[in-house]
């Protein structure tokens, strides 16, 4: 019922993974965030009075089990009844959790719930569903690793003939339209805009997220998958474990990394990216330590020994971005407290002197997201650099409804829900000395600014930037290359340019 009432959902995959993944801090936000909603007052109550229900039942069950019409013989005959059906539907049950033993993977998984089609939605079997979807994700996690073990006895190699660095970073819940690169009316993303005005960098106007979960989405653009073509995302390569092959020094600082052992952490993206074998062939170097701010962790990876300059470097961030709970992703100094409510000119029937201030306090995330972006690339402004900085996913922060996070709510999907949660930033910003070396990739680059796009192919936009000789690059999937092909964006089950574009 809380999870219906707060979130619009139920039990899910999704659910256990979001459970499994959250650490003390984060479960400290959640219930500062959520707890005294007015879903979960109502949860409460609804609790309170079956138990006081109950309590009523067992106290007056001797005065209630003497009435006559529980004794006619009707009353048998229906309860006999609903018993005989009660174990027709067990029957029919097995059978249903008999298919869902045998699925292997998280599609026959999908498979599995499309032919049992009406799904049943008893709490039971939801939630049997739900804690059966990690075993499918361990085979899958599993495969992947092995892939990545033959791609690494491959030859490979770059089309670099010079030093080169390639910096990717993956932020968290950036709304679009809360950057003042895309037109929002607050100075969101000072450095971002002032890159863009000199040419530095592209500010890409029409790509999506192809999941609003962040697990999802890591590993469907950390491999060279393409969701509309239909590949799975553990049966082609990990990308990072192509660019250490081809004699790149690689490097991951991830501040949503979790080290919590408990029965469900391998559900996690962290149990790939993270495991073992797969670390010896990906990363040169990565981080085991915690952060409270994303400017930490840049600060951390400077300090280490992955910061020296090698000839080839493949440097990859992930961030805590907008994440929700957007006043505590950015310290609360006067460079970074620059928006309060007072900045936010809205008057809709639902909105609050409280509800402004929580979007004040997102765009005084965003501003810090800026800030740490500008962290990143200074080091690299002397040096031949690119780097390619996109989102997740999307998030809502009170933009069109009484809502904030990531839930459906009782509209359901909604072009207005594909669009704050889906549609995110994508920017390629390149070094001056990068844009001399190379002035036909940014003139490609520029060129390419406006055409259609899902990040789950991000990939491949960076094997044409550094020119990797292999067969998994596709340029009709590289939206920087002359010869790409956009295909149909099914998002959210819709197809986004027609349902939401037009």
């Amino acid at each position: 019922m809380f999870l219906w009432l707060v979130f619009g959902t139920s039990i899910s995959p999704l659910i256990i993974q979001l459970v499994a993944e959250t650490n003390a801090r984060e479960t400290s936000e959640f219930f500062s965030a959520f707890v005294f909603s007015k879903g979960a007052i109502i949860t409460y109550a609804s609790i309170a009075l079956l138990i006081i229900l109950i309590i009523f039942l067992e106290k007056n069950w001797n005065k209630i089990k003497v009435k006559k019409w529980l004794q006619k013989s009707y009353t048998a005959v229906a309860l006999g009844v609903l018993s005989i059906l009660f174990l027709l539907g067990g029957v029919f049950n097995l059978r249903i959790y008999y298919t869902l033993y045998k699925c292997q993977f998280m599609d026959e998984l999908e498979r599995w719930v499309t032919e049992n089609v009406p799904f049943p939605m008893d709490s039971f079997t939801a939630l049997a569903y739900s804690m059966y979807a990690p075993n499918a994700t361990m085979n899958e996690i599993k495969l992947a690793v092995d892939f990545a073990k033959e791609i690494n006895k491959q030859p490979l190699a770059d089309g670099v003939n010079d030093s080169i660095n390639v910096i990717y970073i993956l932020g968290e819940s950036f709304i679009k339209s809360h950057a003042s690169l895309y037109g929002y009316g607050l100075k969101t993303t000072p450095f971002m805009d002032e890159e863009c005005e000199k040419g530095n960098l592209v500010a890409f106007s029409d790509v999506v997220a192809p999941f609003n979960s962040t697990t999802l989405v890591q590993k469907n653009t950390f491999c060279c998958n393409s969701l509309a073509d239909g590949e799975a995302w553990y049966k082609t390569p990990y990308f990072p474990v192509l660019f250490k092959k081809a004699g790149y020094k690689v490097s991951l600082w991830d501040i949503q990394r979790d080290f919590a052992k408990n029965a469900f952490f391998t559900f996690s993206i962290n149990s790939f990216i993270y495991d073992k074998k797969l670390q010896k062939y990906a990363y040169s170097y990565t981080s085991d330590k915690e952060f409270q701010y994303d400017g930490e962790m840049v600060d951390d990876f400077f300090k280490s020994k992955a910061s020296r300059f090698a000839r080839k470097n493949l440097i990859m961030f992930h961030l805590l971005g907008q994440h929700i709970g957007a006043s505590d992703r950015f310290p609360h100094t006067k460079q970074f407290c620059k928006f309060s409510y007072k900045d936010i000119n809205r008057n809709e029937s639902y909105m609050t002197k409280e509800k402004k201030q929580d979007i004040a306090d997102y765009d005084n995330a965003t501003l810090y997201n800026d800030y740490v972006i500008r962290k990143i690339v200074e080091p690299y402004m002397d040096k031949p650099t690119v780097m390619v900085y996109f989102s997740d996913h999307g998030e809502e922060i009170y933009d069109y409804r009484d809502s904030k996070g990531r839930n459906a709510g009782g509209g359901g999907i909604t072009p207005n829900l594909v669009k704050y949660q889906y549609e995110v930033p994508f920017v390629i910003w390149f070094s001056t000395s990068f844009m001399n070396k190379y002035p036909k990739l940014v003139n490609d680059i520029k060129a390419s600014k406006d055409k259609p796009f899902v990040t789950d192919n991000v990939c491949q936009i960076l094997f044409h930037l550094t020119g990797m000789k292999t067969n998994w690059y596709k340029a009709d999937r590289d939206l920087v290359s002359p010869r790409y092909i956009p295909k149909k964006r099914i998002i959210a089950g819709v197809d986004y340019d027609k349902y939401v574009k037009k």
